[in-house]
């Protein structure tokens, strides 16, 4: 029985004070979906991602995180219905003279879903959202967006992989796998042109108890707040150049903050890297063929004490733009 409370504290710490609730992305400057519910439907057209993330390899049930995201801009008729499809959401400019082309998307509605899987030794969590935004043309060039996510958690402890002092323990006697569902809510705005964005957002809004059969309540679901924003710089006509930051901000946890710098050909061809504080040095690259398909791939080099145990983290996306 020691030996089982020990494992569900060992992993409830994992999930509160390594701020593991939600999980780490290297990529999510190509999708900001999974941090701000605002940006559903800021791209012109259907908008379907995926993404899979290995953390620590060489580290025994370290987390595995996989996403889908979808988003669309949606007309509801009345003004609307004479609104050209491209209307609707934005292109991202792939070269200098394109910025100066760019205009604002229309005031529209939209919807998306986002689901994630993260699976963390015996634990592991299940979230669906859907997803809805308003974004409000701010002058010519310039939208502010306003998004919510509304969905579920599974919080799920496998009980078979977990190995007792005393066969036959009572608390989870004949148990596979025991679920907790619980609801969760998210909220963010999301001001963006054609060279920048700023945005806000805020994860986990209703702080569920960690339990599971009422048997441990060790922890607590905490809010997770996010601050983004970044800046396109052009070298000549095709080159781009586009620092960004993240700050998060996690109850009691120190303020952390992500950096990054982004290096572009046209949008079709993409370099990169950052620094998460405390945690690791991360580099990317990716492309997109046709403006239909993107893929992308990330590597974390730990620089904290996991350092010793670990190689690092791989996370691979898709994207398809219809």
């Amino acid at each position: 029985m020691r030996k089982l409370a020990v494992l569900i504290f060992l992993n409830l710490m994992l999930f509160t004070a390594v701020a593991q609730q939600r999980p780490h992305y290297s990529q999510y400057v190509q999708n900001m979906s999974v941090l701000n519910p605002a940006v559903t439907g800021l791209n012109s057209g259907k908008d379907l991602r995926f993404g899979l993330r290995t953390q620590w390899q060489g580290l025994e049930n370290a987390p595995k995180t996989s996403y889908v995201s979808f988003s669309m801009p949606i007309s509801f008729g009345g003004d609307m219905a004479n609104y050209r499809s491209n209307d609707l959401g934005v292109t991202e400019p792939q070269t200098r003279d394109d910025s100066f082309d760019y205009t604002a998307s229309m005031p529209h509605h939209s919807f998306g879903a986002l689901f994630i899987n993260d699976k963390a030794g015996p634990l592991n969590r299940m979230t669906g959202n859907f997803t809805y935004a308003y974004h409000l043309a701010i002058g010519d060039r310039a939208n502010l967006s306003v998004g919510v996510g509304l969905g579920l958690n599974r919080l799920g402890l496998d009980a078979q992989s977990l190995i007792f002092d005393e066969p036959g323990d009572p608390v989870v006697a004949n148990a596979g796998q025991i679920n907790k569902f619980t609801p969760d809510l998210n909220a963010g705005v999301y001001f963006y042109s054609a060279n920048y964005y700023i945005g806000a957002s805020m994860q986990q809004i209703i702080k569920n108890k960690l339990a599971f059969d009422g048997a441990f309540n060790t922890g607590k679901e905490v809010a997770h707040y996010f601050l983004t924003g970044g800046y396109q710089f052009w070298i000549g006509n095709d080159f781009s150049l586009t620092p960004s930051v993240m700050l998060k901000v996690v109850s009691p946890l120190p303020k952390a903050f992500d950096l990054n710098l982004k290096f572009a050909y046209r949008d079709i061809f993409w370099v990169g890297g950052g620094y998460r504080k405390n945690d690791a040095f991360f580099g990317n690259v990716g492309f997109n063929i046709a403006k239909i398909v993107g893929v992308g791939y990330a590597y974390d080099y730990t620089t904290s004490q996991l350092r010793t145990a670990s190689s690092g983290s791989h996370e691979i996306s898709l994207r398809l733009l219809f």
